[in-house]
């Protein structure tokens, strides 16, 4: 008798710290300007890696470890938000019209940020920027690093509710980016890609921090 007590126990002990650490936030500021641009930048390369290898459980488990890390998301709600914006990813992957299919999924993922982070922009609006962006990447006459990286920091200045002027080196260099690897499509320079985006994000931390400061 005392042995099924202690395994009911145990069993409940286990049941409950499971429920905790999935449920709990870990310590941070709960503020789209508070991370690590070094890491995001490194997180989104892998992403990238495994989008275009088409690895969607990776890219998945990569897209949640991003927004716990960066929003400081318990891993429930990190895995709701990480299930609309890598949908809306594979979905627009596959796509070759219609593209604004995806618009719930992305619109979703950002009502569920705006709420955890009790911030001001309008997930509607942020989510047509963002899809504005993928899309002129795949259409000629508009896939220049330029013009996807002004919609970008369009994009941005819409998210982080921040001047588009500090968001628009930020958006062009993420551009890049995106551009080298689609030119080299084949065999991607990952390393210079990963260099580009970590030059972005430190230019788009920088910037926000600024922005904060002011």
């Amino acid at each position: 008798m005392n042995r099924r007590w202690l395994t009911l126990v145990v069993a409940c002990v286990a049941v409950a710290v499971t429920a905790y650490a999935l449920t709990a936030a870990p310590a941070g500021p709960r503020s789209l300007r508070a991370f690590d641009p070094d890491r995001t930048a490194a997180l989104e390369l892998e992403m990238w890696q495994a989008y275009y290898a088409k690895q969607r459980v990776r890219l998945f488990r990569l897209l949640v470890t991003l927004l716990r890390e960066q929003y400081h998301y318990p891993w429930t709600t990190a895995a709701t938000e990480g299930f609309h914006l890598a949908r809306a990813a594979a979905t627009f992957g596959d796509a070759t019209s219609k593209y604004e299919i995806v618009l719930p999924d992305l619109e979703k993922g950002y009502a569920t940020a705006r709420q955890w982070l009790g911030a001001g922009f309008e997930p509607g609006r942020v989510a047509r920027a963002e899809l504005a962006w993928w899309v002129a990447r795949r259409t000629k006459g508009q896939n220049d690093p330029e013009n996807v990286g002004r919609l970008i920091a369009e994009a941005y200045a819409l998210l982080y509710e921040a001047p588009f002027d500090d968001m628009l080196k930020p958006g062009l260099l993420r551009a890049e980016a995106a551009a080298m690897r689609d030119a080299q499509a084949g065999a991607p320079d990952w390393p210079t890609i990963g260099r580009l985006l970590t030059e972005s994000y430190r230019e788009l931390h920088a910037n926000l921090s600024k922005a904060a400061a002011d």
